[in-house]
This record gives C-alpha cells, structure tokens and sequence, in this order.
C-alpha cells in the first residue's frame, strides 16, 4: 500500500453543537455585531476544549458572520446600513429569478416540500424559537434555489442565507419582538403552488422589503452607537472600546 497520509478525525457533532450554540448567540443579540469573542471564556463556559471551539469559529467565519483579524481576535461582524441594503436589493433579484428558474420544475413533490418546511415555520414561530424561525424561514425560502437547476445561483443563495440569517434577527430586535407574531408566509406559499409566476415574483420582491426601511433605520442606530463608543474621551483621548468579554 503506497503511503498515504490521513488527516484525525475530527469530532463534528461537538463541533456543530458549538456552532448551534454560537449561532444561537449571535442570532438572539448576546453576542452583538463587533463583539470580539473572548475564546477562554466561552470554552470555560461550555465546557470544551479551545479546539473545537476554534474549528467552530473557523466554520463560521467561513459562512460570513464572524469574522478574524490578525493579532487581534474573532469578532462578530459588524452589520451597516449599506450591508443590509446590498443583501436585500441581491436577494430580490436572485428571488425572482430562482422563481422562473424553478417554476416548470414544480412538481407534487415540491409542493409536498414547501407544505413541510411551511409547517416547521409555523411551528417554530409557536415555540418563539428566534434561532429556529429563522432557521426554518431561510429553508423556505430556499426550495425555489434547489429546484431552479441552476448551481451558480444555488451557491450564491448559500453563501447569502447566513448574512439573512443575522439581519433577519436584526429585524426582529427593531421590531422588539422574539419571532413575527403572525406567519407572514401563507402568501407566498400559496402563490408558489399557483398559476400566475408574476404574481409569485411580486409578492416575493414585496416580501423581502417588508419593514425594510424599519431595519434599515435600526441599523443607522447601531452605527450611530458604536461611533459614539469608539469616540476619544478623557484628556488623554484614549477611545472607548466595546465589551470583549461573553
């Protein structure tokens, strides 16, 4: 047998329940946007080791919502007006087009699928589950990607649903509310199974820009705050600097 090196394997359910946690955390506000991530702390806290906590925070700044800087730490990303407005203006865009992609694709198993994942919505929504709702919504949403038979659309769609993921939790800390009190996909589900794909596309662009201007503005406040935190004070001039630990 040639020689063939074989990389350790790696504990991935303790990893992936690092990131759930850590995901969790991010999601429901208490690790906010800049927050650097104090590594000692969180391990202690969770009882692991800073291995598989590292691998946890590599996973997730590899999906975007943390992020590391050299010689100085891990920090969850910081989220401006500009961002949002760049996610959401993408986002109705690759809507509209996953949605003629995938609309002669549509068969009674895709109408089974939207039914299911509506459910577990629902569900979610019940059980005030912010990390889940919002969670189970992005699936939704996501169905017309995987059926549109277009990978290069599929892989954008991917690397965007965790930038949603943190606005959408963003857009409920505006509305100061754990999950929308209403399930506010009844529509949109119903239009998919329909006949009329212009009607899908419009309610999918009026979907997306639902309480857009609110968040917006909940992010100017954020980038309003954090300037005032790192403002010079004292007459030493040192800066203000955000809380590190967690």
């Amino acid at each position: 047998m040639s020689g063939i090196d074989f990389d350790p394997i790696v504990d991935t359910t303790r990893r992936a329940e690092i990131v759930t946690l850590l995901k969790r955390a991010i999601l429901t506000g208490k690790l906010e946007p800049g927050q650097k991530l104090n590594e000692l702390r969180i391990s202690e806290q969770m009882r692991v080791s800073r291995a598989p906590l590292r691998e946890a925070m590599r996973e997730l700044v590899q999906e975007g919502i943390l992020t590391s800087i050299p010689y100085a730490g891990t920090f969850v990303i910081e989220v401006t007006a500009k961002d949002i407005e760049d996610a959401y203006s993408l986002n109705q865009v690759l809507d509209e087009f996953a949605i003629e992609r995938s609309w002669p694709n549509r068969t009674a198993q895709f109408y089974a699928e939207l039914d299911r994942r509506h459910d577990a919505v629902k569900q979610a929504t019940l059980e005030v589950d912010t990390t889940r709702q919002i969670e189970t919504a992005l699936q939704l949403h996501g169905l017309i990607y995987e059926w549109a038979d277009h990978s290069l659309l599929l892989d954008t769609w991917q690397r965007l649903t965790s930038r949603l993921q943190m606005y959408f939790a963003l857009h409920q800390r505006a509305r100061n509310e754990p999950v929308p009190s209403l399930d506010v996909h009844e529509e949109y589900v119903r239009l998919l199974k329909g006949n009329d794909m212009g009607a899908a596309q419009r309610h999918a662009r009026e979907h997306i820009a639902l309480d857009f201007e609110e968040l917006v503005a909940f992010a100017r406040s954020l980038e309003g705050r954090n300037a005032i935190d790192m403002a010079p004070t004292g007459h030493n001039g040192a800066n203000k600097q955000k809380p590190i630990d967690t």
